[in-house]
């Protein structure tokens, strides 16, 4: 073959495999999807978490006409669910719900190798709940003001409890922007926090409004404050954080999904387009009053990348000044 022929014919042929190349990812997001998709979440049955991504998956499938399966792999602060989800191809059929523990997760343990912002494309946030500095009921700290005051007048002679990364770094955070110095004590669990907390063993902790607003109605736990950015409708009397001399200061675990960052562009649009028709629709906030202080929160594209590069920062400066050998 002549020489100029046959480079026409590579030339050709090269165009040929790159416009192929080209085609793959939309021929996939038209064919998308061809069977059921998974949600891998890093929380038990019985949570909010896993409430809210079935009701979420329950409409999914139906707009997508497949099954979207919800599969539970706690454990590993999140690691178990995470890894479910490199493993799987990057088609969009396994999505990954994700949130703050994926972010304060590879902080704390440096064995950990996943990125949510590298590994990870976020679909859609879904909802997000505030936390809350509560006392036990017997405490002697009556209100917020009372309690900063102590902090402030004898460093170190309160004693603050959390539990979980999320709310572990969430409370050195409160104490670098109220300037302030505590005794802190983590727990494994919240219900072994709380029992401590309603005995008078420790004196505040940091934990998830949903989760102890029935023991604060039951008497047990006095709220002191809320770290939302408005006050909450079912504690009216209950000041934020903002409100009671740490302005900036404003704690929520949220809750979204997302998908592996190479995943098709056509099929991550389609996704997103889905998930926004659901946590926006009318019906999505009423399904949310279920859990107490639960608010939606309609984040997609860049404003969510955005949101998740802002808390890595914020985590990141309080993570810092951790002594994680001591965990």
């Amino acid at each position: 073959m002549h020489r100029r022929a046959f480079a026409g014919l590579v030339a050709a042929l090269a165009a040929l495999a790159t416009l192929a190349a080209l085609a793959l990812p939309a021929a996939a997001a038209d064919a998308f999807p061809a069977h059921p998709l998974r949600i891998s979440l890093h929380i038990g049955p019985g949570s909010s978490g896993d409430g809210v991504s079935r009701y979420v998956a329950d409409r999914l499938g139906a707009a997508l006409g497949q099954a979207v399966v919800v599969e539970n792999r706690p454990g590993a602060e999140g690691l178990l669910s995470v890894q479910n989800v490199l493993n799987a191809p990057a088609d969009g059929y396994s999505i990954l719900l994700i949130s703050p523990t994926m972010v304060t997760g590879p902080m704390m343990n440096k064995a950990v190798q996943y990125d949510l912002q590298r590994d990870f494309r976020v679909l859609s946030f879904l909802y997000r709940s505030p936390a809350m500095l509560a006392t036990g009921a017997d405490s002697k700290y009556k209100s917020i003001g009372q309690l900063l005051t102590q902090m402030r007048a004898s460093p170190g002679s309160v004693s603050m409890a959390d539990y979980g990364n999320s709310y572990r770094v969430g409370a050195i955070v409160l104490t670098q922007e109220a300037q302030v110095k505590v005794n802190p004590i983590s727990y494994k669990t919240s219900s072994q926090m709380n029992a401590d907390l309603i005995g008078g063993a420790v004196d505040v902790a940091l934990t998830d409004s949903g989760s102890t607003l029935p023991l604060v109605r039951a008497g047990k736990i006095r709220a002191l404050a809320v770290a939302s950015k408005t006050r909450l409708a079912d504690l009216p009397a209950v000041p934020t954080l903002k409100e009671s001399g740490v302005p900036d200061y404003d704690l929520y675990v949220w809750v979204g999904l997302a998908v592996r960052k190479q995943t098709p562009e056509p099929v991550v649009r389609r996704l997103q387009q889905e998930l926004a028709k659901i946590v926006g629709a009318p019906e999505f906030p009423k399904f949310l009053t279920t859990f107490s202080g639960a608010e939606p929160m309609p984040v997609t594209g860049e404003a969510a990348a955005q949101e998740i590069a802002r808390e890595t920062v914020r985590f990141r400066k309080a993570v810092d000044t951790m002594d994680l050998s001591q965990r």
